[in-house]
């Protein structure tokens, strides 16, 4: 079982890591182009979820606590985890379970494209797991929920379907319980033309932290972590992290 796909720095010259945690129907892949644009001094470690690339024979559902063991054993120097839509929720129960398990934490959350945690899933994505495939992929399309050049190809999506499924079903029955904030900075970063996410929601992300809250808006839609724009993003990320590393 390989839960990261290296990328960017060599461990023994970084100063700090990166763990990416994908939106729902992604996988590590979806971070491939953020290697060359991120400082030499961050090892970038795009998390490979099961159901999907080199892992796509395992059952697409996970525990968060396996995660979260998985990500204290890698790391081994200051390290931030960013999560994109789905993957901003994963993190942050993430780090919620470090805490609780007295692990080290993450010097830095960061979450994009992502309704805070305590906030419902509601819209038109909201129920999609448990449509049937056809009406599942319909709502995906019609909601821009899912990047189009998976939904363009149907005998990919047919093929996909269980790993799609399983993680709107994590969205969909995503139970919040409260918790005291966490002793951890979180920035947040929000597409200008997100049809999904409203940047109110993205704001609600701040009563989370006790450790500062910064937002930033990044030119572009729902997907703006793969668009032209990723440098709004990427630069101020990079900066954030190493400046607490």
């Amino acid at each position: 079982m390989t839960w990261f796909a290296t990328r960017g720095a060599a461990a023994e010259t970084a100063v700090a890591q990166l763990f990416c945690l994908p939106f729902a129907g992604g996988a590590a892949a979806a971070f491939r182009q953020w290697s060359p644009e991120l400082p030499a001094s961050i090892e970038l470690l795009p998390v490979q979820l099961p159901g999907r690339e080199r892992r796509l024979a395992e059952d697409p559902d996970f525990a968060i606590a396996d995660l979260a063991e998985a990500i204290v054993r890698r790391a081994d120097r200051p390290f931030g985890i960013y999560g994109h839509s789905m993957g901003g929720r994963v993190a942050f129960e993430v780090v919620r379970e470090l805490r609780r398990t007295g692990a080290p934490l993450p010097v830095l959350l960061a979450v994009g494209g992502s309704r805070a945690p305590h906030l419902p899933l509601t819209g038109a994505l909201s129920g999609v797991s448990a449509l049937p495939d056809d009406e599942m992929f319909t709502a995906l399309t019609e909601a821009g929920g899912t990047p189009a050049e998976l939904l363009e190809h149907r005998e990919l999506m047919t093929l996909f379907a269980p790993m799609i499924r399983a993680d709107f079903r994590r969205l969909d029955e995503y139970v919040f319980t409260d918790e005291p904030p966490l002793p951890v900075p979180i920035i947040a970063f929000h597409g200008t033309s997100d049809d999904l996410v409203e940047i109110e929601d993205v704001v609600a992300w701040e009563r989370h932290t006790s450790a500062g809250f910064t937002l930033h808006e990044v030119p572009g839609g729902h997907f703006f972590l793969r668009e032209g724009h990723r440098a709004r993003l990427l630069e101020p990320l990079a900066k954030r992290l190493l400046e607490l590393s």
